[in-house]
């Protein structure tokens, strides 16, 4: 399963911008239909995590997003990934109260 990279947004979620949105280890359901177990973007927005059904609809979108932080002026790709890891694994740590 490879991902796919759009550039999309959501109607009132993301205002003007329009942002590189991935739908990671997508599985193709169909002309323009994938499921994907996470769907974010490049800036960090998450969208769905636990699986979802994504349709892509043509709504105009221009051939590069127009967030600042998707065109590579914020976090870089690996640079989120290694946080989200950190993350993850932060979250496997028992926490004690005292």
């Amino acid at each position: 399963m490879a991902d796919v990279r759009i550039v999309a947004k959501a109607l009132d979620d993301f205002g003007d911008d329009w942002h590189w949105v991935i739908l990671h280890d997508a599985e193709p359901r169909g002309e323009r239909r994938y499921f994907s177990p996470l769907v974010d973007t490049v800036c960090g927005i998450l969208l769905d995590e636990g699986g979802v059904t994504v349709t892509l609809v043509d709504t105009g979108a221009p051939d590069e997003p127009n967030c600042p932080r998707c065109q590579g002026e914020g976090l870089g790709p690996a640079l989120r990934a290694e946080i989200e890891r950190v993350l993850e694994e932060a979250e496997l740590v028992p926490v004690r109260v005292r």
